[in-house]
């Protein structure tokens, strides 16, 4: 109903190109929306290292070359670590916010929206797209939100490392979302994959 409200919101999905609403559009989007909610591992680059790296971390951070390899071995799961925090942090939220009602937008199933509040007879729809940290986001992502009701929230403040879970929007829900929670959960996942 929220795609219909406003088509704008509605992902164009490709090979094969589908049109906005018809029968392969909802499958297809009802298949996205199912399997991004199946478990998901950590998964370390597969791209080959830039040499240069190894010659930066020996010459200017004085990295012994006998802890290069390992250097970089852990430069790449960490990255792998960073590209799965906001798969997990929509998890975390989605585990308390769809009892209480909001809907998990999984799969990105509508465009620039994580979650979304539908309407109710005392308010309006909600639409929220999170962020891990205030600075992951590009200006064309920012761009999309421009001129639309949908509202902005991220977990951590990248100069500071402090939360952010005392701003979350839905203040009713603020009060159950917290980095402790976050953590047990992202540990409590991590055993399941």
């Amino acid at each position: 109903s929220c795609l219909i409200e406003d088509p704008s919101l509605a992902p164009n999905l490709r090979s094969p190109r589908l049109i906005i609403g018809s029968e392969g559009y909802i499958l297809r989007l009802a298949q996205k929306f199912c399997t991004s909610r199946m478990l998901r591992a950590p998964s370390t680059p597969s791209t080959i290292p830039d040499e240069m790296v190894s010659v930066i971390l020996n010459s200017y951070y004085s990295i012994p070359v006998h802890d290069l390899d390992m250097a970089q071995h852990l430069h790449m799961i960490s990255m792998g670590a960073e590209n799965i925090i906001g798969d997990l942090l929509e998890r975390y939220i989605a585990s308390v916010l769809e009892p209480r009602g909001w809907i998990w937008c999984s799969g990105s199933t509508v465009k620039a929206v994580d979650f979304i509040k539908p309407a109710t007879n005392l308010s309006n729809v909600r639409l929220l797209q999170i962020k891990n940290r205030d600075n992951s986001e590009n200006s064309s992502s920012s761009a999309i939100r421009l001129g639309t009701s949908i509202e902005k929230w991220h977990r951590t403040f990248s100069r500071t490392g402090c939360t952010n879970w005392n701003n979350f929007p839905d203040v009713e829900m603020s009060s159950l979302l917290n980095e402790n929670d976050f953590i047990l959960f992202v540990k409590d996942y991590l055993t399941r994959v």
